[in-house]
Formats: C-alpha cells, sequence, structure tokens
C-alpha cells in the first residue's frame, strides 16, 4: 500500500515539530512516556506503532513488539473516537476492535487534537510582522467566504426539501403537527381513565 512506503521519518519529524510549536503538549508527552499504540486500518493493509517517549513521538510500520493499546478500525471511524461514548457503540456494530486500554487511545488522540499553536506569531518569526499580518487575514477572509457558502448552500436545501419538494415539513407545520399529537394523547389519556372508572364501578 501507499502509506507503508511513505517516508515515516517525513511524517514523524513533521508531527514532533507540531508538537514542538505548543508549549503545553511537552505536558501532555511526558505523561504518555513509555506508552505504545498500535493502528491497524483496514485501508492502509500495515499496522502503524507509535511510541511516546518524553520528547517526541516515534513511528513505525516494522515495529511488531508487545503495545500497550491495538486499535484495529478503518480510516473513517477515527475521527468518532475522540468522544469516549462512541466507543462502545462502535465495538457493538464492529466498526472497531480494541486489544489493550481503550483510554491510551484517547490519550494519544488527545496529544494532537488538544494542540494550541499561534500561528500568526509562528509566521511573524518566519516571514515578518506584515507579511504574517496579511497571511492571517487573507486566511480569515477565506474562513469566513467559506463558511458563508456553507450557510448558504444548507439554506438553499432547506429551501428547497421544504418549499418545493415538500419533503421536509416547515416550522409552522411541525409546530402544528405535535400540537395535534398532544392534544390526541391528552384524548387517549382521558379515554383510558374514563374507562378504568367504569371497570372499577362495576
Amino acid at each position: 500500500m501507499l502509506w507503508t512506503v511513505l517516508p515515516t521519518s517525513a511524517i514523524e519529524a513533521l508531527l514532533n515539530q507540531l508538537l514542538a510549536l505548543d508549549s503545553a503538549s511537552r505536558s501532555r508527552l511526558q505523561k504518555l512516556q513509555g506508552k505504545r499504540l498500535r493502528v491497524t486500518l483496514g485501508e492502509l493493509g500495515k499496522p502503524l506503532t507509535l511510541t511516546a517517549t518524553d520528547q517526541q513521538l516515534l513511528l513505525s510500520w516494522v515495529d511488531q513488539e508487545p503495545v500497550d493499546c491495538h486499535i484495529i478500525t478503518r480510516l473513517a471511524v477515527l475521527p468518532e473516537l475522540r468522544d469516549s461514548a462512541n466507543i462502545t457503540r462502535l465495538i457493538k456494530a464492529d466498526a472497531l476492535d480494541i486489544e489493550g486500554d481503550p483510554m491510551l487511545a484517547q490519550a494519544f488522540s488527545k496529544l494532537i487534537a488538544d494542540l494550541d499553536i499561534d500561528w500568526p506569531e509562528q509566521l511573524s518569526q518566519r516571514i515578518g510582522d506584515v507579511p504574517a499580518q496579511f497571511v492571517v487575514q487573507a486566511w480569515q477572509r477565506s474562513q469566513r467566504w467559506l463558511n458563508q457558502r456553507r450557510e448558504d448552500q444548507q439554506q438553499w436545501l432547506r429551501d428547497v426539501l421544504i418549499e418545493e419538494q415538500r419533503l421536509a415539513p416547515g416550522q409552522h407545520e411541525f409546530a402544528e403537527f405535535t400540537e395535534n399529537v398532544q392534544a390526541l394523547r391528552a384524548r387517549v389519556d382521558r379515554i383510558e381513565f374514563e374507562l378504568k372508572e367504569r371497570q372499577r364501578g362495576q
């Protein structure tokens, strides 16, 4: 598979460089010192082993030594592992198999997910204040533009489903339906109560 022949050292160096840019990641890494996680993804074919030292993460495609936790799953499932509430559901659905300590997998995930890097400051150190400010402003504008396009598309989809195709109820229709259901439930409860009273009187 392609991923198994990529230069692991380059990926490892990039990952550790990102960790170095966040001063708080050092303490999180030290808590994982000596821990080993293996991830086997169906799409990649070979397991990837992560080993935490007190200063960096080591990656290997050929490490066969014992690990503290082994995750077997698919690439699309990985984002769901950030929430521990999903683990039991995924295991029952045969989308995830965990051997060892599942909390260790989340700790490795949080090591990366909780990165807090001051990108404007990092850019400023490398290209200067003015160019860095220009890049940051351009990025913020692009993010606002993308968010606006996403909101426009979501609104368009709602309009198509509700107004044109009538595939989903509008807010007024849903509120009216809810009121009708509640009224029907109240009538059923009243009839049930009356029947019980009659049975008691017989």
